[in-house]
């Protein structure tokens, strides 16, 4: 495993960034695939997607394809999307499912807890016994009202993997777990996923790319702090500016970015009550989806909410979008490998220490790293 690192080291104050090819290399991702995505907590939806029986969403982690429903009674329970009878999926998207989950193949059907209630001809075939074709159960979990999913049966709760986390989550947004979930902004990226998480957790690079941001975020007010699995970004705002305006006599002043091993960040931008969730998961060695999502106190976002999606919309994401993919390409380039990372003595807010904790997380989760 060293020798995949390269010059990649523990102590972020003197460590090079991770080796090109582990950007490139479909071997990388499926080592990842094991070792990280099918033994870590995934985020799937708000809790207010899956509010009433019947209420359901579907997601896929890699190859799996799973479901969360909200039982006839009443709890919230996650099953891989698979009828046990050929592999077909029982539901896609999301929305309201009916007491029993039909196939759409064969018809076989399934209760809200997985078990096989009706196989047309079964009472014909010899030996058939339907208690042997439930559908497997997932673990899942609940973070300040946002549910997740582990494939892994032995995976620790998410009040133990990320400590203190949550606490710092609900000061940020004290009304988390009565959200509504209202718009999303959906990019596939032309990078690897590590590509699009190395760009959410440094701001290294936010002066020269990102001028409304900067005009938005007081930079110099700017903190990165790191956790063992999640990390947090904040800083002071200036309510008038490039980006979108806010009333700082009535509306909320805050910045910040809370970031959870591996694949999820919760954004809390000025002006707005509510929560976004940037979400990003590879579906190839070099494509990655990104679905930033906002979640709302009311039914009705107000005009700076809209205000601030559109800013993420048509401005901030777009630029780490193209931010992303160029450097996806230069690192197939004969003339890159290493580069390194900018950790100064002080962590300052261009300090690039929290991506240096995420390409860690990676290491470790290989075998390297600490």
């Amino acid at each position: 495993m060293d020798d995949m690192l390269g010059r990649f080291d523990a102590d972020a104050g003197k460590s090079y960034t991770l080796p090109a090819k582990m950007y490139v290399d479909p071997e990388t991702l499926r080592a990842e695939t094991e070792a990280i995505f099918l033994k870590s907590w995934i985020y799937v939806g708000h809790g207010s997607e899956l509010a009433e029986p019947g209420d359901y969403v579907t997601a896929e982690i890699a190859d799996q394809r799973l479901y969360v429903i909200h039982t006839e009674g009443g709890e919230i329970k996650a099953f891989h999307n698979v009828c046990q009878h050929r592999g077909h999926s029982l539901l896609r998207g999301k929305g309201k499912a009916r007491k029993l989950l039909v196939c759409p193949y064969h018809a076989w059907s399934y209760d809200h807890d997985g078990a096989l209630i009706a196989a047309p001809n079964c009472a014909q075939v010899a030996g058939f016994d339907k208690s042997e074709f439930s559908i497997p159960e997932i673990r899942v979990d609940r973070f300040a009202g946002f549910v997740f999913v582990n494939l892994d049966p032995e995976a620790r709760p998410m009040a133990e993997v990320y400590a203190g986390a949550e606490e710092r989550l609900l000061d940020l947004c004290p009304q988390a777990e009565t959200l509504k979930t209202g718009g999303d902004v959906v990019f596939d990226i032309a990078g690897n996923w590590k590509n699009v998480g190395d760009n959410l957790l440094e701001c290294y690079h936010c002066s020269t790319a990102h001028k409304a941001f900067v005009d938005l975020v007081e930079m110099p007010t700017y903190e990165v702090e790191t956790h063992d699995q999640w990390s947090i970004q904040w800083g002071g705002t200036r309510p008038e500016n490039t980006a979108y305006g806010y009333d700082p006599q009535t509306e909320d002043k805050t910045f910040a970015t809370l970031y959870l091993w591996p694949t999820l960040a919760f954004a809390k931008f000025p002006g707005t009550m509510g929560l976004g969730t940037f979400s990003f998961m590879p579906t190839a060695p070099e494509v990655t989806h990104q679905v930033f999502a906002y979640h709302a106190p009311g039914e009705v976002q107000t005009e700076t909410e809209d205000k601030a999606m559109a800013y993420f919309r048509d401005v901030l994401g777009p630029e780490d979008v193209d931010l992303v993919e160029d450097v996806q390409r230069g690192l197939h380039s004969r003339g890159y490998n290493q580069g390194r990372f900018m950790v100064d003595a002080e962590r300052s807010e261009i300090s690039e220490h929290a991506a240096h904790h995420f390409q860690n997380l990676v290491a470790r989760a290989l075998g390297g790293g600490v």
